[in-house]
């Protein structure tokens, strides 16, 4: 895979406490990075869905509809 350098700058005191620490500063930057774009995409997601308008149909409606539609699956895949 390839790796893109990016700079990325910490304050000395925080710089030294990771190194004595023995952490891996490109690893977990990695994480934070992957973790923050999650987060973004899952606030994206919510804020689409906050803008579809109501179906009127409930939530415990959804559910006996998926039940069934799984009974009905099993059914005719046993």
């Amino acid at each position: 895979m390839r790796m893109a350098r990016v700079n990325v700058y910490l304050p000395d005191e925080l710089a030294e406490r990771a190194k004595t620490a023995g952490l891996n500063v490109s690893n977990l930057t990695q994480e934070a990075l992957r973790s923050a774009l999650a987060a973004r995409c899952t606030d994206d997601w919510l804020d689409d869905i906050s803008r579809l308008r109501a179906t009127g149909v409930s939530h415990n409606d959804v559910i006996e509809a998926v039940n069934v539609a799984r009974d009905e699956f099993d059914r005719d895949h046993v």
